[in-house]
């Protein structure tokens, strides 16, 4: 470490309340303002940045410091958008939600712990790279991307990118609490279209209401347990309905739902076979109910991942654990990461960073502000091995 680092704890701070305040939501996909913000702070730092085109008034961002070997870069990535603030959450914040309000050594806003925090704490760093003149051992890269929070389609675009061919590594500085991710789990989602048949709604007909159908598709479900696909450390896959739409007016049975299903993987257990299951149970309602016809459409397929202890990335980890004699704490990360995208191209991936998972989508959201300077230390030294 240099000199004066607290100047740059001081502005990342500042960093990561002007971040929060920008209302990056998504869906609907408003990260506009925020890439502007990513792409203008690292450009006026007169590193190399590149706008990646995602869709109209969507780019992901890429900024570059080179090194003295180009064949091994390591990528550190965040997202800029964060998920929406609904009325009936509003209420329940104590503090307005795109304040960035200092209090109690926490940061407070959408978006501060999941994952602006991560992403401010990457800027400084490479803030702290450049203006210091360090030449670093390997190319590092900042990839800020857009939609992590509906489709990834940002990590999407960046699948195969000629940008970042020569990097093999990729810290995704997440919330994990500071503690060490290097188990991803897998997740795969999409939609039963069911198709029933419309009734007066003055009778019950088990074959031609589909939400009736829709039901028993659910209780077959649930009756299903995913037991024999457990991991022996991180336990069992599990799947559940997330949304179910059917109407027709007035008042007359449904003769089409749509159900969508959502699924949750450890280890080992990979997404075709949730598909699979979905159709035996799909097949048993056919023989049950022969008039009703069903049709699923796979929306994504997110694999699960582990990167091995003895990896390059993972040692150096360690090795700066031990050095700033941080608690190191390895485990799995529940949720689904850009990581998983960035990954496809045969790198190593890592999760970690200062916010706390549990605390976000959700009224008060919040990071701890010293967890906020132990990531930018970790970042920093990272970037130099």
């Amino acid at each position: 470490m240099t000199h004066n680092f607290s100047k740059y704890e001081e502005e990342l701070l500042y960093l990561l309340q002007e971040a929060v305040r920008i209302k990056s939501i998504n869906p609907p996909g408003n990260e506009l303002e925020m890439c502007g913000f990513v792409y203008d702070f690292m450009k006026n730092l007169g590193i190399e940045t590149h706008k990646v085109e995602v869709e109209e008034n969507r780019y992901d961002v890429i900024s570059i410091i080179k090194g003295e070997n180009h064949d091994n870069g390591i990528i550190f990535t965040g997202h800029m958008d964060v998920v929406p603030v609904s009325e009936d959450e509003s209420t329940r914040w104590t503090v307005a939600p795109f304040s960035g309000i200092i209090k109690d050594g926490f940061l407070y806003g959408r978006g501060s712990s999941d994952m602006k925090s991560g992403l401010c704490s990457i800027m400084i760093a490479m803030k702290y790279i450049k203006e210091n003149n360090i030449t670093p051992k390997r190319d590092i890269a900042l990839v800020a991307t857009v939609d992590e929070e509906d489709s990834m389609k940002g990590s999407k675009a960046l699948i195969g990118h000629e940008l970042l061919k020569n990097f093999r590594e990729v810290v995704v500085c997440e919330p994990t609490n500071m503690e060490v991710c290097n188990v991803g789990r897998g997740r795969t989602y999409g939609i039963i279209d069911i198709k029933g048949k419309t009734g007066h709604g003055s009778q019950v007909s088990l074959d031609k209401n589909a939400i009736l159908i829709a039901n028993k598709i659910i209780d077959k479900m649930m009756a299903t347990y995913l037991s024999d696909m457990a991991h022996e450390e991180y336990g069992s896959s599990f799947w559940q309905p997330l949304a179910i739409h059917a109407s027709v007016d007035p008042w007359v049975v449904p003769d089409d739902c749509e159900l969508k299903i959502d699924s949750r993987l450890v280890p080992n257990h990979y997404c075709d076979d949730i598909w699979n299951r979905i159709d035996n149970i799909l097949m048993e309602i056919k023989k049950e109910l022969p008039s009703v016809s069903t049709n699923v459409t796979v929306l994504d397929k997110r694999e699960p991942w582990t990167t091995d202890t003895n990896t390059e990335l993972m040692i150096n980890i360690k090795n700066i654990y031990s050095m700033l004699n941080y608690d190191l704490v390895l485990k799995d990360f529940k949720g689904t990461t850009d990581g998983t995208m960035l990954r496809k191209d045969g790198r190593d991936v890592v999760i970690v960073g200062p916010g706390l998972l549990a605390g976000v989508h959700k009224e008060n959201e919040k990071v701890l502000i010293s967890n906020l300077y132990r990531a930018l230390r970790l970042y920093t030294e990272l970037m130099q091995v």
